[in-house]
């Protein structure tokens, strides 16, 4: 059994590096995009967009039997406390998360934005802690506060504004409310992930998300006059934006919120790579530097015992 989970522990670590790299990848293949059209709208097709493609394979693999078996949901007690659950994400991460952070994007400055964002690692952190029976001992408090320093350094480039520490300006408190609403929905994505079939889930995620987000961004008035740049938009949440949620569930199933959230912020480091390669940004001695402190950090993380979890039954999805 201990191998068993061991396996997919480290099944877990590859499916963080996915994750992150698409993660990493999206700001830069969606900025040219989000450049002629509202980013309401550009949500609500990324959020709708999977829909399309995991009903197939839901109901491909369902009836196939390549699907794992759930836990047994024949009780209408199983199936409404499951739904409440995908209700709930689909809301507060899939809703309510993306709409306060363009909000507070508006609101703020971008590097401030970026910096503010990294508050649902914190968040994901205490909620795990104090509510799904995720501890960590002192290793894994030093990983981090070490990730921590390199991610600052990482999406701030040692140039903090004037700003950045007034907390009771609207536009940050907007985003630290998004940080909060992920790192609530990264906690109920790993308590789900024992319950549901990660392919269900995104299906039934998705059917949520992406007509709410469509009907608001209808009232908005935000809808392009035309649709020449959809093809572009269902690309991107198609293959990038789908395929993180994808591997970000199974990275929650398999390792849990801590270490999972400790994890995706190498997705700043692919982001950099991104914006170097794609947009010809500049990358600074002090970032190349974070990328080492951050790597550090990850590494004391994966050491056995720095981060102790509730143990489920994890089968391969």
């Amino acid at each position: 059994m201990n191998k068993i989970n061991n396996n997919l522990v480290s099944m877990g670590y590859g499916t963080v590096v996915v994750t992150s790299f698409l993660l990493g990848l999206f700001p830069s293949v969606s900025k040219p995009i989000i450049s002629s059209v509202n980013p309401l709208f550009f949500t609500a097709i990324c959020a709708l967009a999977p829909f399309i493609i995991f009903t197939p394979l839901s109901i491909t693999s369902s009836r196939r039997g390549a699907t794992k078996k759930e836990p047994p949901t024949d009780s209408k007690k199983d199936r409404s406390k499951i739904f409440r659950i995908v209700i709930l994400s689909s809301i507060v991460g899939g809703v309510i998360g993306p709409i306060v952070y363009f909000f507070g994007l508006q609101s703020t400055t971008a590097s401030d934005a970026s910096l503010l964002a990294n508050a649902e690692m914190v968040f994901t952190i205490v909620i795990a802690s104090f509510a799904f029976h995720e501890k960590m001992n002192r290793v894994g408090v030093l990983a981090v506060i070490l990730v921590s320093i390199g991610i600052v350094v990482v999406t701030t480039n040692l140039q903090l504004s004037s700003s950045m520490l007034d907390f009771a300006a609207p536009g940050h408190l907007l985003i630290l409310a998004a940080g909060l609403c992920w790192g609530i929905d990264n906690n109920v994505i790993t308590y789900a992930s024992d319950r549901i079939d990660v392919l269900k889930f995104i299906q039934y995620r998705s059917s949520i998300a992406g007509p709410l987000l469509l009907i608001l961004a209808y009232l908005a008035g935000v809808l392009p006059p035309n649709g020449s740049t959809l093809p572009e938009i269902f690309l991107v949440a198609l293959v990038v934006f789908g395929g993180a949620l994808y591997f970000n569930f199974l990275a929650l199933k398999w390792l849990g919120a801590i270490r999972s959230s400790l994890i995706f912020p190498i997705s700043s480091l692919f982001g950099l790579a991104a914006a170097f390669l794609i947009l010809h940004e500049t990358i600074s001695a002090y970032q190349i530097l974070s990328v080492g402190i951050i790597f550090l950090g990850i590494y004391l993380m994966t050491r056995t015992g720095s981060v102790k979890r509730k143990e489920f039954s994890y089968d391969v999805p």
